[in-house]
This record gives C-alpha cells, sequence and structure tokens, in this order.
C-alpha cells in the first residue's frame, strides 16, 4: 500500500518538477514525454528524441539529490553522452552534482 501510494506521488511530483528545471535552463520544448517508471537499476534516462523516464524511488532521496538526477537527465537533452561538455553543462546546473552523485553512490541503493 506505501508503494503504491509513492507511486501515484511520483507520477504527479516528478513530471512536474522536470517541467519547473528544464523551464529554468530554457530546455522544456526539447522534451517530447515525461515517465515514470519502475526501474530497478537505473535512476533515469533519456532518449534522443527527447524522452525523460525517472525511476518513481526518486521521490524517497533527498530533494537536491533528486533536483540532481532530473538536471543529469535534463542535461542529455543537450548532449546524449557522457562528454566533458555534458559534465561541464551539468555542473552549470548543479554546482555540488557530485556531492549529490556521492549520495547516490553510497545511498542510492537502500532505495532501489
Amino acid at each position: 500500500m506505501v508503494e503504491r501510494v509513492l507511486r501515484k506521488y511520483a507520477g504527479a511530483e516528478l513530471p512536474q518538477r522536470v517541467r519547473e528545471l528544464a523551464a529554468l535552463h530554457g530546455l522544456e520544448a526539447r522534451i517530447s514525454t515525461i515517465s515514470v517508471r519502475n526501474q530497478r537499476t537505473r535512476w533515469g534516462s533519456c532518449s534522443a528524441r527527447g524522452k525523460i523516464s525517472l525511476n518513481w524511488r526518486l521521490v524517497q532521496v533527498p530533494p537536491s539529490v533528486r533536483d540532481y538526477v532530473i538536471l543529469h537527465e535534463i542535461a542529455h537533452l543537450v548532449h546524449l553522452n557522457h562528454s566533458a561538455r555534458f559534465w561541464t553543462l551539468v555542473e552549470s546546473f548543479c554546482p555540488n552534482y557530485r556531492e549529490e552523485e556521492a549520495w547516490l553512490k553510497r545511498s542510492g541503493r537502500s532505495v532501489l
């Protein structure tokens, strides 16, 4: 029952936050769809067609970590790779991204 409630909350909350953060960085027009899924090994993904998928479990992590994951996927709307230019863009969106990524590596498995 708790999972069902969290998944419903995630389905409403996460797409809204993606839109807010994408608009903040002028990238909302590049998003084709946003989905919230039950992924076991990924926090999110972004396709070449602008489809952003997020793991519903993101509603259980600290808000700054959740925003980092969303911003990471939004950066893929510009660079669909993990090149130096991609990471420079991520850092411009989220200057403390290394701390958020460290939290995911340290504690994320307990949520997945």
